[in-house]
């Protein structure tokens, strides 16, 4: 048997999770020296799980000059919490000349590392080069920069020029959170004539459109097509449009897509289904999902548990969570925990709060209503709202 077809042989048994007979093969045919053998075997052992054993394989394959372990080794890096070695090692594979390389560089800047000034680089090193998929990337980024809005849709009707369907739909969101769902219906319309992955990304958001503009039938549509095609996130997405718009009988079939979505790990499924479960008066089923939420890293999540707790009269539990929402960012914290103070007879310590309201952008009337509330010294005045 040749050694190409022993190497095929060993990828089968890989793909049969045979991977001791495969790992046995291909120890054999790295010993002979051949090539891709070595990214094959680290490769199945990355897809198993067992980085501690795929990084040495794929830093031998690297040594021998095979580059194709640069995107594997990559994977084990980042699974292994060691994101920015994985950002370099992508800018060394990109400054070798692999294809991709440099999007994938500044993906794993912006991402993970959200060192957002190097990133910018490495998108505009990627357009530079041709990498597919650059601009559109370059100005989904640009888009989560407050101020480049306009910058972003130049950048993505620039790649809708040239064909990449998923452009549209980065347009469409931006269309979205400008609150334009009917520009953003025209943009996303476009988007899933494109087909493949940028109807992966369109279908839920044209179903947010429809939505907004009052054509339920249309956004349930939508939400039943996202379904069936299996997008991921698509079962919370109709489980929360059925649960705010659906009939009685709706209601069940939204429990059992948050159950699905739970399941299935989409994101924010267990913030979402404890908000479900509140309002179903199911509060310790609520308690539950909003911890595992938390757990997942849903900052949102503590206000809701907060208040949650604070009308059970666990209070010490709820000021825990009420400084750990306002510590994420969460101005509505601020104003909760001020009630939640007062609640308490504890209104002399709501001022200390003010500082902390105008770090994250309170409003003069949300300010004047923290300050307003505060107790005031008989014989002072109420302070004044700015």
């Amino acid at each position: 048997m040749s050694t190409g077809d022993l190497l095929a042989r060993a990828d089968r048994l890989a793909a049969l999770d045979l991977r001791e007979e495969a790992a046995e093969l291909y120890e054999r045919l790295i010993g002979e020296g051949v090539p891709g053998a070595a990214v094959r075997y680290g490769a199945m052992l990355a897809e198993a799980g067992d980085h501690p054993a795929a990084e040495p394989v794929l830093r031998t394959a690297l040594a021998a000059g095979d580059t194709d372990a640069y995107h594997w080794l990559c994977d084990v890096l980042i699974a292994t919490g060691r994101v920015p070695e994985a950002g370099r090692l992508m800018e060394e594979a990109a400054g070798r000349g692999l294809p991709g390389a440099a999007l994938r560089a500044a993906a794993i800047w912006a991402d993970l590392a959200e060192d957002r000034t190097r990133a910018e680089q490495w998108y505009r090193t990627a357009i530079d080069r041709g990498d597919q998929g650059a601009l559109n990337d370059y100005g989904a980024f640009l888009s989560e920069d407050p101020g480049r809005e306009a910058e972003a849709r130049r950048v993505l009707r620039q790649a809708a020029e040239q064909g990449d369907a998923l452009a549209f739909s980065n347009l469409g969101a931006i269309e979205l959170d400008r609150g334009e769902p009917e520009a953003a219906l025209g943009w996303l319309r476009q988007s899933l004539a494109g087909g493949g992955s940028s109807e992966s990304t369109a279908l839920l958001k044209i179903a947010d459109a429809e939505e907004r503009l009052g054509n339920l039938d249309a956004a349930r549509r939508y939400h039943d097509r996202a379904v069936n095609a299996r997008i991921p996130g698509a079962h919370a997405g109709r489980a929360r449009f059925l649960a705010y718009h659906g009939t009685a009988e709706d209601l069940e079939t939204a429990e059992r897509d948050f159950r699905t979505a739970v399941r299935n790990g989409e994101e924010g499924a267990d913030y979402y289904y404890a908000t479900f479960l509140a309002a179903q008066d199911r509060v310790d089923e609520a308690i539950d999902h909003y911890r595992r939420a938390i757990d997942a890293g849903s900052d949102g999540a503590y206000e809701e548990l907060a208040l949650i707790l604070q009308a059970r009269g666990e209070t010490e539990a709820a000021e825990e969570c009420f400084t750990a929402s306002i510590a994420a960012g969460w101005l509505s914290a601020v104003l909760s925990y001020a009630e939640f103070l007062r609640d308490q007879g504890r209104g002399a310590e709501v001022p200390a709060l003010e500082p902390r309201a105008r770090e994250l952008g309170a409003t003069p009337e949300q300010l004047a209503a923290l300050r307003g509330a505060a107790p005031v010294t008989p014989g002072q005045d109420a302070p004044e709202a700015p």
